[in-house]
């Protein structure tokens, strides 16, 4: 073993710009719906359904599946944005990426269908958490609000799919 040989360390999404991050957070359901999309049109193509409409509808399924599953992540972008703005700090010139995920400045998580990346510094403080029980299509699902004010005064409410995640949200808060 050479004594100058470094241990290789694994890449984890801390590492990641935030254009990537915006990608691959609406990757999952940007590829569902277009294996959708797709299934229906060679449906219509083998059902010799597929007219000149039909070939028109296909660019406008591919428009609706990209704005439809990046919707989300357009969101939270943005508000990374305007935190970024607000503090004067940018995830691109962070130097804390060797540090554990609780001793970081930034918080981030993949949730939702979108991300979360917050700045420490942002948040004034936690205002509160509780439990909403939201009706989907398939059901009922909880939902787990966490509530805080940030520097400029304005109340924020982030939702999470569990408790666990809620949890460890204001565990990175107070260290």
């Amino acid at each position: 073993m050479l004594m100058g040989k470094r241990k290789k360390k694994g890449k984890t999404a801390y590492d990641e710009s935030l254009p990537r991050i915006f990608i691959w957070s609406g990757f999952d359901v940007f590829v569902s719906l277009l294996i959708i999309c797709v299934g229906l049109g060679l449906i219509a193509f083998f059902c010799n359904r597929l007219d000149v409409d039909g070939i028109k509808l296909m660019p406008w399924c591919f428009l609706m599946v990209v704005s439809v599953s990046y919707a989300l992540p357009m969101m939270s972008l943005l508000k990374v944005w305007r935190q970024e703005r607000i503090l004067g700090v940018y995830w691109k010139d962070r130097t804390d990426q060797d540090r554990p995920a609780q001793e970081r400045d930034w918080y981030l998580a993949y949730n939702r269908g979108g991300f979360l990346l917050c700045h420490r510094a942002y948040i004034q403080h936690i205002l509160g958490a509780k439990v909403i029980r939201e009706s989907t299509d398939l059901g009922h699902q909880d939902v787990y609000c966490l509530s805080f004010e940030d520097i400029c005064g304005k109340k924020h409410t982030l939702k999470f799919s569990s408790s666990n995640e809620r949890k460890q949200f204001q565990q990175w808060y107070k260290k």
